[in-house]
């Protein structure tokens, strides 16, 4: 067998572990994340995922740095509202397809101490964007100074989390209402 087939292969597999401990931990949180729970969900031996990660903790690290790995990319053509709306749809995005709710349970449990910290730096990772937008445009002049850009990027989160919390829906219109009412206390 040709040597880039082995790769391919072995890159397939590699995948498909890691997706299935993306799946786990996005709908159970990281506590459902182990060997066990990802061999029966692939259907992939034990001692072949043992080869690849020695044990969970190597296992759950790969998963959420392959979580971290697709960037936010804002556009650069939207004014600033028109930015935090779209930013607001990529934050339910980012919570729904790329956390998942069960990450944000266990952030928030606080049900599995030792990943805590990283599931919250995956989090931060993606807020970290949202913040440097912020601070930029008070920079430019399109939002107040003195605002705290990771204030507001919390604030937007936040309300997010919120809205999934009440289990409402975010239709298109939702981003334009929570804008209403933070908008004059943001913009210039």
């Amino acid at each position: 067998m040709p040597v880039s087939r082995r790769v391919s292969r072995a890159q397939q597999m590699s995948d498909r572990i890691l997706d299935a401990a993306l799946d786990l931990m996005r709908s159970h949180g990281s506590v459902a994340v182990n060997i066990e729970a990802v061999a029966e969900t692939t259907g992939v031996a034990k001692t072949t995922i043992y080869r690849r990660y020695r044990n969970r903790s190597e296992l759950l690290t790969a998963a959420v740095a392959r979580a971290m790995e697709t960037p936010v990319e804002i556009p650069e053509n939207l004014s600033t509202y028109d930015t935090f709306t779209w930013l607001l749809h990529e934050a339910r995005a980012m919570i729904e397809d790329v956390v998942g709710r069960g990450t944000i349970a266990s952030i928030l449990l606080q049900d599995d101490p030792e990943f805590s910290t990283l599931l919250r730096d995956l989090t931060r990772n993606r807020a970290r964007a949202l913040s440097n937008l912020v601070d930029e445009r008070i920079s430019t002049g399109d939002l107040k100074p003195g605002l705290d850009g990771r204030l507001v990027a919390t604030l937007l989160l936040g309300a997010v989390l919120g809205q999934l919390v009440r289990g409402a829906d975010m239709d298109d219109d939702w981003a334009d209402q929570v804008l209403s009412v933070l908008w004059p206390a943001l913009a210039a």
